[in-house]
């Protein structure tokens, strides 16, 4: 078996583990087991530790050095970020009248670090568990057969997203109807993607990702959890990635990652 070949071989065994640990996972959690969503987090990370070790991938394009001198500004940006983006998105939808703060600032700042500070570790080794997979395996697997950026980062967002779907559907997940929720949120995640691999690129390390990934669900968490805020359109206007605001700020993200500036290739 000559190398592509191997390649190829093993992204599908990479897509069919962690689709099928997804389903699992989500059956598991529909029938009121909390193993299940653990099931379903590992998946990413499990499967791309045993096709590295047992596959034949190895290591070498994982991008597990941190990198931190040479990338320290693209660190800067994965921390950033979203919460520039989640603020834009809150504050566009108090102009808009449909996000409305539910207390005073100072009520409401002391909150929101406490849960920001409770949401910190777990989100961040919740994002490595996936991001060792999406941009820690996946991303460069696909470089390795020379797949050009937009078409790579459409079809791992494109797998990322039905990644979701058996955990979405077997907890509360939104109160949107699914046949409206699911295509804004394929969308999303497709664009996340591409800012994500942009990411991932560009930095040559898949702990800005990691990064990037941590702070934005701890963030979105610390204020979705506590109810600092009520919106009267989710659909438009929530710091979640599947809102119409969020989807047109990261899409916008994404065009300039893709097209305004060129990464390096590390």
């Amino acid at each position: 078996m000559n190398q592509n070949s191997k390649i190829k071989r093993n992204i599908v065994i990479y897509i069919i583990g962690v689709l099928f640990l997804a389903t699992i996972g989500g059956v598991i959690t529909a029938n009121g087991n909390e193993i299940g969503g653990l099931i379903f987090i590992i998946g990413p990370m499990l499967m791309m530790v045993l096709l590295r070790l047992f596959g034949g991938d190895g290591w070498k394009d994982a991008g597990l050095s941190l990198n931190i001198k040479k990338n320290w500004h693209w660190y800067l940006f994965s921390l950033v970020v979203y919460p520039i983006t989640m603020t834009l998105v809150i504050l566009l939808g108090a102009i808009l009248g449909v996000t409305k703060v539910n207390e005073d600032l100072n009520s409401l700042l002391p909150v929101f670090i406490a849960g920001f500070a409770v949401q910190f570790i777990p989100r961040m080794l919740f994002a490595i568990l996936e991001e060792w997979g999406w941009r820690g395996y996946l991303e460069p697997r696909f470089i390795a057969l020379g797949v050009l950026d937009i078409r790579r980062h459409l079809f791992v967002g494109a797998v990322w997203a039905l990644w979701h779907f058996p955990l979405i559907l077997s907890t509360a997940y939104t109160e949107i109807p699914y046949a409206i929720f699911f295509p804004f949120f394929v969308v999303s995640v497709i664009l996340t993607a591409i800012v994500y691999g942009q990411l991932r690129k560009a930095s040559g390390t898949v702990w800005t990702s990691v990064v990037m990934h941590g702070i934005g669900n701890a963030f979105g968490w610390a204020i979705l959890q506590n109810n600092l805020l009520t919106f009267n359109n989710k659909l438009l206007a929530n710091p979640a990635p599947e809102s119409i605001l969020s989807i047109v700020i990261i899409g916008a993200l994404g065009w300039w990652m893709l097209f305004q500036r060129k990464p390096k290739i590390q």
